[in-house]
């Protein structure tokens, strides 16, 4: 294996933690409430506050690693996420746990920021897509097998094996990472200090805008599939609480699929075109199921289908998002990915949230309805504004 591709993977497994940490010990929350003797509430705070702080550590992660160094800021990142594993894992109160899951989210943040600088530092523009759709491949697979294994654990184990497991698979990454990963931040490069204009200036790129924004609605569809599927399968077919994980398959394999083919496309579409034609396409995918419902017309056998066309058309726009970001940002790659992180997993703590008022006002069919609206509009979003530098000839000057 060549050293550029297993920097790659070790990377992706690095921002794989944050999301399949988030979504691990969701099974557990009732053994959790009990053994801490809280409210089923305070349980689900840790769950919206690591969401939160993994979004917002963004913004401290991503100039430090602009600045700093990209391995410099990894590891002691990986470190931190250790370090608040063990102490969720030892923990014999509810404070303790909780400041382990601040800890967890601060530490896991780092990753999700430096994984996509560091593939833009080491391919080329042209080679960034394939690349990226891998990273992105193993991201996702974060929230979907988080839930399974968990579900395993919850079953079968007590819940602190959850923190063992994780406990694991982070010190694997971090001796991986130590032994792979070289400083890919050129040394040519010359340390400037990212302030808040800086930020401001990458937000209000209308470009970087569109590519944000299509980034939330997209976290925020996924997160309220993670929540309002097992209501779909509980509702309308009967399906057991167990058999409920096996229909995540699908979307995990439509997601991986497109991911691959995402990266693959780019070697002979726009960027642009590609999340043109997905964000439109996954809107309709999900109105169709919308009428589906309203029309009493689901089956087993159709959500399936809906579940993996959706999964197709995601993964095979993610690779271009963060390509484009990249590519308008050269000098401050890890900044930029930053502030589409932060706006993105925004989308998964604001998902479910919106989606059970949603859910109280209009019931779980004005969910998905919702939903389709709320994804066609980030799509004509998209449409306007989305520029890649690259494909105008402007290479490095990221003035669109």
């Amino acid at each position: 294996m060549s050293s550029r591709r297993a920097m790659l993977y070790g990377v992706s497994a690095a921002n794989f933690i944050g999301p399949f940490t988030q979504t691990i010990y969701v099974p557990s929350i009732l053994d959790l409430k009990s053994y801490f003797g809280v409210s089923l509430f305070l349980i689900n705070i840790t769950i919206s506050v690591f969401s939160a702080i993994f979004a917002t550590g963004n913004f401290l992660w991503g100039p430090l690693a602009d600045t700093r160094g990209r391995k410099s800021v990894l590891m002691p990142g990986l470190l931190m996420f250790i370090a608040g594993t063990v102490v969720c894992l030892l923990s014999t109160g509810y404070l303790q746990f909780f400041g382990g899951r601040l800890i967890q989210a601060i530490g896991a943040s780092a990753a999700s920021v430096v994984a996509a600088a560091v593939i833009a530092d080491i391919y080329r523009p042209e080679e960034r897509g394939q690349a990226l759709s891998t990273y992105q491949a193993i991201l996702y697979l974060g929230p979907v097998l988080g839930p399974v294994i968990g579900g395993i654990i919850s079953a079968y184990l007590h819940w602190q094996w959850t923190f063992v497991l994780l406990t694991l698979i982070s010190v694997t990454i971090f001796l991986y990472n130590r032994a792979v990963m070289v400083e890919t931040l050129s040394k040519e490069t010359k340390p400037t200090q990212i302030t808040c204009k800086t930020v401001k200036t990458i937000m209000l790129n209308k470009s970087a805008l569109a590519i944000n924004l299509f980034g939330f609605s997209q976290f925020y569809g996924y997160y309220i599939f993670l929540v309002f599927l097992p209501v779909l399968l509980t509702n309308l077919f009967n399906v057991s609480r167990v058999a409920q994980v096996f229909f995540f398959i699908p979307l995990t394999v439509g997601i991986l699929v497109g991911t691959i083919l995402g990266g693959k496309i780019q070697r002979v579409w726009k960027k642009t075109r590609i999340i043109n034609l997905t964000s439109y396409a996954i809107g309709i995918d999900i109105l169709l199921l919308w009428v589906a419902l309203i029309t009493n017309s689901l089956n087993i056998s159709t959500l399936l289908g809906f579940l993996f066309i959706y999964g197709i058309f995601l993964g095979c726009s993610l690779p271009s998002h963060a390509t484009i970001l990249v590519n308008i940002f050269e000098e401050e790659k890890a900044t930029a990915i930053g502030v589409y992180n932060f706006i993105r997993f925004m989308g998964c703590a604001l998902g479910p949230i919106i989606g059970g008022l949603i859910a109280e006002w209009i019931g779980t069919e004005g969910v998905f309805g919702s939903l389709g609206i709320v994804l066609l509009c980030s799509g004509v979003i998209i449409h306007k504004y989305a520029k890649d530098p690259y494909e105008y000839g402007l290479g490095k000057q990221g003035v669109l």
